[in-house]
C-alpha cells in the first residue's frame, strides 16, 4: 500500500476542518495519496472554546468529540496540528503524528501514556513563536521521533509541502506500510 487508506487530520485551536487540514489534504492529494478516505472534523471544543475554560477541560471535550466522530473506526495515520497535535498522540491510529504542537500543556504523566505507544513522531518549526520548540519539544522523552524544520513557523499554510513530504517519507518509513503491504520482515 502506497499511502494509508484512512486518514484523520486535526485541526488546531481555533481552526475547523476547513483550513490548514485541508491544504494538507489537496497537498496529499497531489502528490498520489488521491484515493485514501479523508477525514476532517471540526471539532467544536477546539474551534471555539469557551472563554476562560482550563485547557485541560477542552482536551477531554475534544477527545469526546473526537471518538464520536471516529465511531470505533481506527484511520491508519492521524496528523494533528497545534492543538489538533496534543490529540494525535492519543488516536487510536498505528502512526500518529504532531505539528507543532504544545506538549508543554500535557500533564507529565500524559505525555509519558502517548510516547509509550509505538509511532508517535513530531514535527516543529524553529522559527514558531506561537509554540516554541525549545519550551515544547524539551518536554519529550528521548526516544520520541522528532524532527526540526528550520525555517517552519506557526503558519502552516507557508510550508505545508514541507509538512506533506514529512507525512510521506513518515508513512513510507513506518513498519505498519510493510504489515498492510504485506512486505513486512519476518523473524528468521
Amino acid at each position: 500500500m502506497p499511502y494509508p487508506s484512512s486518514i484523520l487530520l486535526l485541526h488546531g485551536l481555533g481552526g475547523s476542518g476547513e483550513g490548514s487540514v485541508k491544504l494538507l489534504e489537496q497537498t496529499l492529494r497531489k502528490s498520489g495519496w488521491d484515493q485514501a478516505t479523508y477525514l476532517r472534523p471540526t471539532l467544536l471544543a477546539v474551534h471555539r472554546p469557551e472563554p476562560g475554560k482550563p485547557m485541560d477541560r477542552v482536551f477531554v471535550q475534544a477527545w469526546d468529540e473526537l471518538n464520536a466522530v471516529l465511531a470505533g473506526r481506527v484511520p491508519h495515520l492521524c496528523v494533528g496540528f497545534s492543538f489538533g497535535g496534543l490529540l494525535a498522540p492519543f488516536a487510536p491510529s498505528p502512526l500518529r503524528l504532531s505539528i507543532c504542537s504544545p506538549l508543554a500543556k500535557l500533564p507529565p504523566d500524559a505525555l509519558q501514556r502517548a510516547a509509550s505507544r509505538e509511532g508517535w513522531q513530531i514535527l516543529h518549526g524553529s522559527l514558531d513563536t506561537v509554540v516554541p520548540a525549545d519550551e515544547h519539544v524539551a518536554v519529550l522523552p528521548e526516544h520520541v521521533l522528532r524532527i526540526a524544520d528550520p525555517t517552519g513557523s506557526h503558519d502552516f499554510d507557508s510550508w505545508m509541502d514541507r509538512i506533506a513530504a514529512w507525512v510521506q517519507t513518515s508513512w513510507e518509513n513506518h513498519p505498519i506500510n510493510g504489515v498492510l503491504r504485506g512486505t513486512e520482515k519476518k523473524p528468521h
